[in-house]
């Protein structure tokens, strides 16, 4: 190889090496649960019909962090079955998305389960109505994985909606409001999958 040819590639190497540690690198959300919501006890007010008990159940979607205090977020989707003598039979559906910060304890060798706590807030949408609610939730999280910083096994929570949801047609096209209460989730928290862009150190 000709001298101009190595002079050429030492250049090239030397201005393209800061450039490749500037790149942005891809790094793996910690975890993901999948988790259903339990049919609990909730009353619901029905304009001129008075209060019946209800049972909303879901499905959701949240991505988990895995340090001690991690940023969390994911969807939901309820359903609530009403039967009211008055307002007659129907079945509503809130879709929702919550948002908040998570804490869990640390991961003590030989002790599977671990405490979780979190603050949310939960931004909905029933039929045409806009709803926001304020959740907290504690519960624990049984470790699959005896080795792994990440979060993962299966997880137990209840949760507190601390204010009341007030919705414009919960059925036979009267307005709503259902009552803040306790509710009870089940899931299962996976490896995750997503990335996201960071720069480089």
């Amino acid at each position: 190889m000709k001298t101009t040819d190595l002079l050429f590639l030492a250049i090239l190497a030397a201005g393209v090496s800061p450039a490749a540690a500037a790149k942005p690198e891809y790094s793996w959300v910690s975890a993901n649960e999948y988790y259903m919501v339990l049919p609990a006890a909730q009353n619901l007010s029905i304009s001129g019909a008075g209060t019946e008990s209800v049972k909303p159940w879901g499905l959701g979607l949240r991505a988990v962090g895995h340090q001690t205090f991690a940023k969390t977020a994911g969807l939901q989707l309820a359903s609530v079955k009403v039967d009211s003598p008055v307002a007659g039979r129907n079945t509503f559906y809130m879709l929702a998305l919550l948002a908040g910060m998570q804490y869990t304890s640390p991961k003590t060798p030989g002790k599977p389960l671990r405490f979780t706590a979190a603050g949310l807030g939960e931004f909905g949408l029933s039929d045409a109505t806009l709803y926001m609610a304020p959740v907290l939730s504690a519960g624990l999280l049984y470790t699959t994985e005896e080795y792994t910083s990440a979060p993962e096994g299966f997880t137990f929570d209840i949760y507190w909606r601390l204010a009341d949801i007030d919705l414009d047609n919960v059925g036979g096209g009267r307005a709503g409001s259902l009552k803040s209460g306790l509710g009870v989730k089940i899931g299962y928290v996976f490896k995750g999958f997503w990335t996201s862009k960071e720069k480089a150190n």
